[in-house]
């Protein structure tokens, strides 16, 4: 169950980790993104989020300020608990042969010293990777 959690945690904060980034790579873009994160500075972060461009701009800035809460709120909070995110490795990325995915493998390093690998898709929209939210 503990597993199951902090996985959760990890990908909800993935999730958010997607925004206009002018990086070459998706590895760039998801460093980016975890930078602020590590940071706290969860505004940002969730400008990352690729969110569903037929949305209306009022429900568009309600769902930022829901992942914003979210993660000022719990996982901010179960980060404290693990002393802190420390830091985010890019391991891997593999691009679609399309080049508009790619999955990116990461590795977490909390202030405790324990460690979680996990993956991120990402989306390329108007030639910027953005953190793709899977359903």
């Amino acid at each position: 169950m503990k597993k199951v959690f902090y996985f959760s945690l990890m990908v909800m904060a993935m999730f958010m980790m997607a925004a206009c980034s002018s990086s070459s790579s998706p590895g760039d873009a998801m460093k980016k993104y975890s930078n602020y994160l590590i940071k706290g500075d969860y505004e940002k972060f969730v400008d990352g989020i690729a969110l569903d461009d037929s949305e209306t701009a009022d429900k568009l800035k309600e769902q930022k300020a829901g992942f914003v809460a979210l993660l000022r709120d719990k996982v901010g909070k179960e980060y404290e608990k693990m002393g802190g995110l420390k830091s985010i490795e890019i391991l891997s990325e593999e691009i679609s042969e399309d080049g508009n995915t790619a999955t990116v493998k990461i590795k977490q390093t909390y202030g405790n010293g324990e460690t979680q690998e996990g993956t991120q898709s990402m989306v390329k929209r108007d030639g910027k990777w953005l953190m793709s939210i899977d359903k």
